[in-house]
C-alpha cells in the first residue's frame, strides 16, 4: 500500500510545441503540477521534429535546439522527476546516423536539466529502472533501437547493460521480477496495440487520398490505386508500423512478457491521438498528442479510450493502493483543460 499518492504524466511527440511562446499542452501540464503532489513527467519520445538534433552547423539545428529549451522553460519550477525517452525521429526518422542525433540530444537534455534525464542512455536498448518511490517504478526501454537503421550500441564497450537481443528480455524479466508487487510503469515510444495509423487501422478516405496519411491537407484523389499505400502499410509495414518484421518481432517478445505480470501499464507515444487499450490483464496507454494530432478509432474491441485531440494522460496511486487514470485535452477557458476520460485500473 502506498503511503502517499503519487502522480505520473505521460505525454509524447511533443516535438512540435511552441518554440516563442508558452505552449499551449505543457502550460496545461504546469496547472497539473501541484508543489504539494509528489509527480513525475515521462516525455515518450519524438522530442524534437522532424529529425531530432542535427550538428552545429545544420539548417534545423536553431530550431531543435529552440524545442528542447521550450521544454526546460515550461518546467524550470517543476519540482518533481523528469524523464524522456528517445523515439524514431529523434534518432534522425531511423537513417544511418541516427545514432550521432540520439547522443547529442541525451548530452543536450541533461546539460539543460543539470541532471541526467534521458534514459536509456548513451542510445541503448535497456531496460533502465527508476524507483520513483518504495511502490512504484517505471521501467524505460528503448524501441527506436529495434526499429533503427544503422549502428545500434550494443554490450559493456558501448555502456549498455545487453549484449544481446536476447539479452535484453532477460534483463527485462529480471527487472520486473525484482519489482513484483510494486506499480509497474514500462515506458517506450513505439505501442504494443494501436487502433490507429501505426497500427494498421485506416478510414475509407485514406484509401481515396492517400497522401493525406503524411499531410492532412494533401487531398490529392487517387481512387482504387490509392488503396496500395495503406494497405501495404497494413499488411507489411513501414519500419515506423507495427507490421513491420523488426517491429513485430519486438512486439511479440514484449507481448510474452508482460503476461507474466498482471496489471502491468506500458506507455508509448507515437501515435498522435490519446488511447488505453486493455488486454491479457495489461493497461497499454498511449499518449502521443503533445504536439500533433492523427486519426484514430472511437471503438475496438480491447479499446477502452480513443481520442484525436491534444493533451495528456495521468495516471494517480492513491494512497490506498488504488491506481486511476484519466485523460486530458485542452479546453479554452480552463488552465488545467478538460478530463475526458477516467478509468480504474485495479
Amino acid at each position: 500500500m502506498n503511503n502517499v499518492p503519487y502522480e505520473i504524466f505521460l505525454i509524447g511527440d511533443t516535438g512540435s510545441i511552441s518554440r516563442n511562446k508558452p505552449d499551449q499542452v505543457l502550460e496545461m501540464l504546469k496547472a497539473h503540477c501541484d508543489v504539494n503532489q509528489e509527480s513525475a513527467i515521462v516525455f515518450l519520445g519524438d522530442n524534437i521534429y522532424p529529425r531530432g538534433l542535427p550538428a552545429k552547423d545544420h539548417l534545423l539545428r536553431k530550431e531543435a535546439e529552440d524545442t528542447l529549451n521550450a521544454h526546460k522553460n515550461a518546467l524550470k519550477d517543476y519540482h518533481g522527476k523528469v524523464l524522456f525517452i528517445s523515439g524514431n525521429h529523434d534518432w534522425n526518422k531511423g537513417r544511418a546516423d541516427g545514432y550521432e542525433y540520439v547522443l547529442r540530444q541525451q548530452k543536450y537534455l541533461d546539460k539543460l536539466f543539470g541532471t541526467q534525464v534521458m534514459f536509456p542512455s548513451n542510445g541503448c536498448p535497456g531496460p533502465s529502472e527508476i524507483n520513483v518511490n518504495d511502490n512504484i517504478t517505471i521501467v524505460l526501454i528503448n524501441t527506436q533501437w529495434w526499429l533503427q537503421s544503422g549502428y545500434r550500441p550494443i554490450g559493456k564497450e558501448c555502456g549498455c547493460r545487453v549484449n544481446s537481443e536476447e539479452d535484453f528480455f532477460i534483463h527485462l524479466r529480471k527487472v520486473l521480477d525484482k519489482n513484483k508487487g510494486k506499480q509497474i510503469i514500462v515506458a517506450g515510444h513505439a505501442p504494443v496495440y494501436s487502433y490507429a495509423i501505426h497500427g494498421g487501422r485506416y478510414k475509407f478516405s485514406h484509401h481515396l487520398f492517400p497522401m493525406t496519411i503524411y499531410h492532412r491537407k494533401a487531398y490529392v484523389p487517387l481512387p482504387l490505386i490509392g488503396s496500395l499505400l495503406p494497405l501495404y502499410r497494413k499488411y507489411f509495414g513501414a519500419k515506423e508500423d507495427i507490421a513491420h518484421p523488426r517491429y513485430r518481432h519486438l512486439r511479440k517478445k514484449l507481448k510474452e512478457v508482460f503476461k507474466e505480470y498482471p496489471g502491468l501499464i506500458y506507455a508509448a507515444g507515437h501515435e498522435h491521438n490519446l488511447q488505453h487499450i486493455s488486454k491479457d490483464h495489461n493497461h497499454f496507454i498511449i499518449s502521443g498528442a503533445g504536439s500533433k494530432l492523427k486519426y484514430v478509432l472511437k471503438g475496438g474491441k480491447n479499446l477502452r479510450f480513443g481520442m484525436k485531440a491534444k493533451g495528456f494522460f495521468k495516471i494517480r496511486f492513491e494512497s490506498d493502493g488504488s491506481v486511476v487514470s484519466s485523460a486530458w485535452i485542452l479546453d479554452p477557458g480552463h488552465n488545467k483543460g478538460k478530463m475526458v476520460y477516467e478509468q480504474p485500473l485495479n
